[in-house]
């Protein structure tokens, strides 16, 4: 996992940071896609340090490989939506 991580800073793409208060507590959130583009169906992002991969399934954000925490993996997806209109 850290080796991922120190590859993908040493990519030099720019990357948007953003912050999102979810039940009460702030997370920071980096998106590490080279580009985005409407009709986009995966995000691969770095949240609090930990990368993580969110998926689109009609309409609603979850993160791959896990059934847990859907409210908030489709607040953060919903976020990047409105924030890049995808």
């Amino acid at each position: 996992m850290e080796e991922m991580i120190l590859t993908l800073a040493e990519n030099n793409i720019p990357r948007q940071s953003f912050r999102i208060t979810f039940k009460g507590q702030d997370f920071q959130i980096r998106i590490l896609d080279k580009e985005l583009y409407k009709d986009m169906a995966e995000i691969s992002i770095l949240l609090d340090g930990i990368v993580q991969k969110l998926i689109k399934i009609k309409d609603k954000w979850q993160f791959e490989n896990s059934d847990s925490d859907i409210d908030f993996a489709n607040d953060i997806g919903r976020s990047i939506s409105l924030r890049y209109r995808l």
